[in-house]
């Protein structure tokens, strides 16, 4: 998502009361009505000075503009104190469409995101995806059940097969797929992979980078325990490297420096397997986190788990981390119940998480992968979370963070 000062329109003339969409009262619990006769103070004093997802209706409560800002007395002030117009492509008054405001409470950029994304997929069912300001999560794709498998970049996370992430971008992706190629010897060509045995070897073979599954040189049964053996790698690369670190060591001291070299060469390809822009990368199944975020309260945390396709609250409100044994357990258990059932809310889900693991670390939260979750990881991560600046709430800015409209 974009940060503070975005601005994203959808301009649905043509479709606007066309449908009658009923107002998502379980996700926006609070709410106030605005009469342009009354003194615009009485509305003030009754919403928050605070971070919210807020959703404005007309007359008939149809929906006119859901925003996110960090602080909504402000935000209806600017927009209904005075003469602030809606749209770039249509000059509206707000003052003269507006007549309800509701909205929920939200303290951290993560909650925002979920709560705006899950909003606007309800009151912009047909407009909403491609004005959130985010992509979809890249992954590369591979399927050991096929003839001839193959690593490709994807979004498709319905795909057959595995699907390893997630990745930054699609540039991340393809390097990652050059880099499984180089490290493992695959085939580059699977237009000629596929006329296996009876193919023509490219200059791969020549070179001594491809074993030739193409020609018969190797059988394809030979190259799919070749695949197997990239995923394990790219996924869990640890013993690989240890492996090939004491093989390594074994050829320097038996004074096969030929041999070593080549060794080192292979660890220093596999060794990026797990860091910079690969540090995320799973299965989709193991796509487990869980998430501190910022409290309304200085000195408190809310605690989400990640899984693939769902983020739940497992915990409204934490002050001490010291004293967590008991909620680890209820994390744990509910991980545990929660199935990686994948669709498309999912999958937009996965996109948003995975938006924020990349820019942890210039935005608040805290993330922890569910295989390592203990008492002392969690408690250092309450400790990193509270140190991380604070969310700018003033009562002379609305702080937008994002926009959708329908007018």
């Amino acid at each position: 998502m974009d940060g503070c000062g975005a601005s994203l329109f959808c301009a649905c003339l043509d479709a606007y009361h066309s449908v009658t969409v009923p107002i998502p009262t379980d996700m926006l619990d609070c709410s106030a009505n605005y009469e342009p006769d009354r003194p615009l103070e009485e509305l003030l004093k009754a919403v928050p000075a605070k971070w919210v997802v807020y959703l404005f209706t007309d007359a008939d409560d149809q929906p006119v503009q859901l925003l996110c800002v960090k602080n909504l007395r402000a935000s209806l002030k600017r927009r209904l104190g005075g003469e602030e117009l809606i749209g770039p492509s249509r000059k509206v008054n707000y003052r003269d469409l507006i007549r309800h405001v509701y909205w929920r409470r939200v303290d951290s950029a993560f909650e925002a995101d979920l709560v705006y994304l899950d909003i606007a997929r309800r009151v912009f069912p047909q407009s909403y995806r491609g004005m959130l300001g985010f992509e979809a999560a890249w992954f590369v794709h591979v399927n050991p059940a096929q003839r001839f498998p193959r690593y490709v970049k994807t979004t498709d996370l319905s795909r057959e097969g595995i699907l390893i992430g997630p990745l930054e971008d699609k540039h991340a992706a393809a390097r990652l797929i050059e880099l499984v190629e180089d490290s493992f010897d695959l085939c580059r060509y699977h237009n000629v992979l596929i006329q296996s045995p009876h193919g023509r070897a490219c200059a791969y073979k020549e070179m001594g980078k491809c074993p030739a599954p193409c020609d018969g040189s190797i059988s394809i049964e030979q190259y799919h325990e070749t695949v197997r053996w990239s995923i394990e790698t790219l996924v869990s690369p640890a013993d690989m490297i240890a492996g090939q670190t004491q093989r390594m060591a074994a050829a320097a001291a038996d004074l096969n420096f030929e041999v070593a070299a080549k060794i080192k060469q292979h660890l220093a390809q596999i060794s990026q397997f797990g860091k910079g822009p690969f540090r995320h990368v799973r299965r989709l199944e193991d796509f487990r986190y869980v998430s501190l975020q910022r409290g309304p309260r200085a000195g408190t945390a809310k605690v989400f788990l990640i899984t693939p396709g769902a983020v739940e609250e497992v915990a409204g409100l934490i002050s001490d981390a010291s004293k967590c044994t008991d909620l680890l357990r209820e994390i744990l258990e509910l991980n545990s119940q929660l199935a990686a059932d994948l669709d498309e809310q999912g999958a937009e889900r996965i996109g948003v998480v995975s938006d924020h693991l990349f820019r942890a670390r210039r935005i608040s939260g805290a993330y922890l992968r569910v295989e390592e979750l203990e008492e002392r990881s969690f408690a250092k991560a309450y400790r990193d979370l509270q140190k991380q600046k604070a969310p700018d709430e003033t009562e002379d800015d609305e702080g937008v963070v994002k926009e959708l409209q329908q007018i």
